[in-house]
């Protein structure tokens, strides 16, 4: 079975912002409904059969929504892949929920690891910037005692942020490795089941099965272990951050 991997273009993430789609007069005297509905699917685009019916019919042109529909269905048979949510969390990209009941287990298999993870990333260096805008203004000699106390208070708030930040890092990062674990073995236990395998290809097979399984116990006993502890600093931290605030 061909697998696909697709990265949404750029139209899509202008698409996303806009929250809605036009289509020009040329598109709609075309009438390619089912490539349109096609390139819709492939891109992970909401329906925009509603925006394209009320555009065409300025120019005259009645759309045909059924091959639209089933355009967009088949593209998402390439989007709503595994491997795409894959790339898509990489990526940090926004999932706007298209994906039908079919399809969305695999994709969201894919996408929410790694989306989590990613997701993270970007919130730590967002973090950073603001941590640096802060220490920044406190530079400058000429502020007024007031804002000097603000802006160690935002600073000392933001780092609190960062540490949190951090730690989710932490936890995305071992579930995304428990993740590529699961995914390894899954694979492996398919290969096992094959009857064409050589002795010495399922003793390796099995002794790599062994090794993911050691690996995937170490992983749970350190994430018990460090949520237990970070519950307790979590408590502390809220009692500090309240002192903070006021």
């Amino acid at each position: 079975m061909q697998k696909y991997y697709i990265v949404p273009l750029v139209t899509f993430l202008l698409g996303s912002l806009s929250g809605c789609a036009s289509i020009s007069q040329e598109e709609c005297l075309l009438g390619d409904w089912y490539q349109l509905g096609l390139a819709d699917g492939q891109d992970g685009k909401k329906n925009y059969a509603a925006d394209y019916k009320k555009d065409c019919s300025e120019y005259k042109v009645k759309m045909d929504i059924k091959a639209y529909n089933q355009g967009r269905d088949e593209g998402l048979k390439a989007y709503c892949t595994y491997e795409n949510g894959v790339s898509l969390g990489q990526l940090n990209q926004t999932y706007n929920y298209v994906c039908p009941a079919g399809l969305s287990d695999a994709f969201l298999f894919g996408y929410r690891p790694y989306h989590n993870l990613a997701s993270a990333e970007a919130e730590r260096e967002n973090i950073e910037e603001r941590m640096d805008r802060y220490r920044d203004l406190l530079r400058d000699e000429e502020i007024s005692k007031s804002d000097r106390k603000e802006y160690r208070r935002s600073l000392k708030v933001a780092k609190r942020d960062f540490s949190q930040a951090e730690i989710k890092i932490k936890k995305y990062g071992k579930e995304l490795e428990l993740h590529k674990i699961s995914v390894e073995k899954a694979k492996i236990t398919k290969q096992l089941a094959s009857p064409h395998l050589s002795t010495s290809q399922r003793i390796k097979l099995r002794e790599r099965l062994d090794s993911l399984t050691q690996q995937e116990s170490v992983y749970k006993s350190l994430s018990y272990v460090e949520n237990t502890l970070q519950g307790i600093k979590d408590i502390a931290d809220m009692f500090e951050y309240e002192s903070v605030s006021y």
